[in-house]
């Protein structure tokens, strides 16, 4: 019998599996062909590389909400350095300086508690002294990785010494606009504030959000009036859970519709007791009073430390009790465009002909009635500028108050333009017109 004849084809079949089964051994697999898609929109377009670490969005689009899942806790520690601002952001080995306050060693002595190693981020909101003076020795004792700045300038020396400073430092170096984004590990900041500079070097203040969880801090620098109203007109997500507040707590900032806006429930402002400007100026304690927000300062308050989980927040500062907040009583009032209402004077000795931060023009209520000077506005119009606007205040019969030109004076109502030179005696005439919340005119004096 001839075995041949039956051995070669199932030699020839097995030959064929083997070859079959081993071509489909070698095939790549069909699971996981895709990467996985990242839930965090600035995570898939901001890898953390040694380029800068900022994404820019068109101006008018809202920043995201969000940033990251919660991972332990954020604390943020808004540091007692007298009459300026420095606040310290510390998460886990992030630690990220918003500000130095003035020159002074007591900012360094605060950090070394706290900064694991090098500082991730500095961020120097705008060039005033009690804002860049304690960043040089920031500088000089730690090493810092990124500095962001808003490009505005300076003649002060304190300017100067800052920017050779950080010059020196080497750290990458970034001019913040509306748009931006400040990324340092699962951390972001938005940038909200300036989208260019203008000649008032306060309202070019960088103006951050940080979000936390479901917490946001909103961080406002000095930023004012100008300011915010451009963020509420731009469409920005301004609410926030804590509220720094702007330029120490002085009139300029803090509008009511700026704060119907952010809904803190925690605000904060950083002043020096006693300091020579007033602050924070009574009318804009009186607006925080208005929207029942807990009011802490670093006058009252010393340094004040903010624990968010990234759902609650907690308060640890020597004085850990909010400024009282009681619910004002409020007469009745005439209507708003009662004619008892009169500009009374106005005043100017020209003895700092330049500044004149002492001139003012006097209200006086001539009615029977209460008046309720909410959303009043008192301009000069020779000028066209400046104006103020007035917040809630009951001005009683016979009751004089003033708008001081730069200075604020409690005992008369406590309002002032902030403006920082003289406003009356530089035209020929000078017209201060007073406008009732409907906008029409009730009474005007000329100098």
């Amino acid at each position: 019998m001839n075995l041949n004849r039956f051995i070669k084809p199932v030699l020839a079949i097995i030959l064929s599996l083997g070859l079959l089964f081993g071509s489909l051994a070698c095939s790549p697999t069909a699971t996981n062909v895709n990467p996985p898609t990242s839930t965090n929109p600035t995570a898939s377009t901001n890898p953390q590389t040694t380029a800068p670490p900022s994404t820019t969005t068109p101006p008018s689009t809202p920043p995201p909400t969000t940033t990251t899942a919660i991972m332990g806790n954020l604390t943020v520690h808004f540091i007692d350095v007298g009459q300026g601002d420095s606040i310290l952001i510390d998460y886990g080995t992030i630690e990220i300086l918003i500000d130095g306050g003035d020159r002074s060693p007591g900012v360094i002595q605060y950090l070394q508690q706290y900064v694991d190693g090098d500082l991730e981020v500095v961020i120097a909101t705008h060039p005033h002294a009690d804002h860049i003076g304690g960043l040089i020795a920031v500088f000089e004792t730690f090493k810092v990785n990124e500095i962001w700045h808003n490009g505005d300038t300076s003649t002060s020396a304190t300017y100067r010494d800052f920017m050779s400073r950080m010059s020196a430092e080497g750290s990458l170096n970034h001019i913040a606009k509306r748009g931006d984004t400040i990324t340092i590990g699962s951390l972001n900041l938005f940038v909200l504030n300036p989208t260019s500079l203008s000649n008032d070097t306060n309202e070019n203040s960088i103006v951050l959000r940080m979000v936390y969880g479901t917490q946001a801090f909103l961080f406002t620098g000095d930023a004012g009036l100008t300011s915010e109203a451009s963020m509420i007109s731009a469409g920005l997500e301004l609410q926030s859970d804590v509220l720094k507040v702007g330029h120490h707590g002085s009139s300029s900032a803090t509008s009511a519709t700026f704060l119907d806006k952010v809904k803190p429930e925690i605000a904060i402002y950083m002043a020096k007791t006693g300091n020579s400007y007033g602050h924070p100026h009574q009318v804009t304690i009186d607006r925080l009073v208005e929207v029942g927000v807990m009011i802490y300062g670093t006058d009252t308050n010393g340094t004040i430390i903010v624990t968010s989980t990234g759902t609650t927040s907690s308060i640890q500062s020597p004085n850990a009790i909010p400024i009282p907040t009681p619910t004002p009583t409020i007469p009745p009032t005439s209507p708003s465009g009662a004619s008892g209402v009169k500009i009374s004077n106005i005043f100017y000795d020209g003895s700092v002909p330049s500044v004149e931060s002492d001139e003012y023009v006097e209200i006086t209520n001539l009615g029977n009635t209460p008046v309720d000077l909410a959303g009043w506005v008192l301009k000069d119009i020779s000028e066209g500028y400046p104006s103020f606007k007035f917040p809630s205040f009951i001005i009683q019969p016979g009751q004089k108050i003033r708008v001081y030109t730069n200075q604020i004076h409690l005992q008369y109502g406590g309002f002032s333009f902030g403006y920082g030179t003289a406003v009356w005696n530089n035209s020929s005439p000078d017209v201060a017109v007073l406008y009732n919340d409907q906008g029409t005119e009730v009474s005007r004096l000329s100098y």
